[in-house]
């Protein structure tokens, strides 16, 4: 500690962890940035997903249109038997 502004620094934070609502706030402000970060991180995985799924369908629907058999279609785009079935009496085929 022989700077001036590492001692200030070390008094400041002296001072502050002795005030329990100072500190308090900062905890509850710290635990908030971190919540909104795994939100956004989350949503945004369950966005790509989705739009990975939509992608799937689209895909299906198109490939169901060229006539091509359900199990290749399920191999490529990764849906179920059963969803392309469904989507295949959606579309009236």
């Amino acid at each position: 500690m022989t700077t001036p502004e590492i001692k200030e620094a070390v008094e400041f934070e002296d001072i502050f962890l002795q005030d329990k609502i100072e500190r308090r706030a900062y905890e509850q402000r710290e635990k908030a940035i971190r919540d909104y970060y795994s939100y956004m991180s989350v949503f945004k995985e369950e966005g790509l997903q989705q739009g990975l799924y939509q992608q799937a369908i689209q895909t299906a629907k198109n490939m169901l249109k060229d006539k091509v058999d359900i199990k290749l279609i399920s191999k490529y785009t990764s849906l179920s038997i059963n969803e392309i079935e469904e989507l295949k009496a959606k579309l009236d085929m």
